[in-house]
């Protein structure tokens, strides 16, 4: 058994979880815009993992507790 092929899949199932988990964020953010909840949606569903981190930076991190 490769090793590899298990490391790529691991790594693969979490980057997915953390766009589904950025995704459902960007919906349920009271504090965006319809438009821009639209806009980041739409970027995480075409560019995938570059968008969801960079709504992680740009919109999850800057949120008050």
């Amino acid at each position: 058994m490769n090793f590899e092929f298990i490391f790529v899949g691991l790594a693969l199932v979490l980057i997915f979880t953390f766009e589904i988990f950025m995704f459902v964020d960007a919906v349920r953010n009271t504090r965006l815009t319809d438009t821009q909840k639209l806009l980041w949606c739409a970027g995480m569903l075409l560019v995938h993992p570059f968008v969801a981190i960079a709504y992680y930076v740009l919109e999850y991190q800057n949120r008050p507790l």
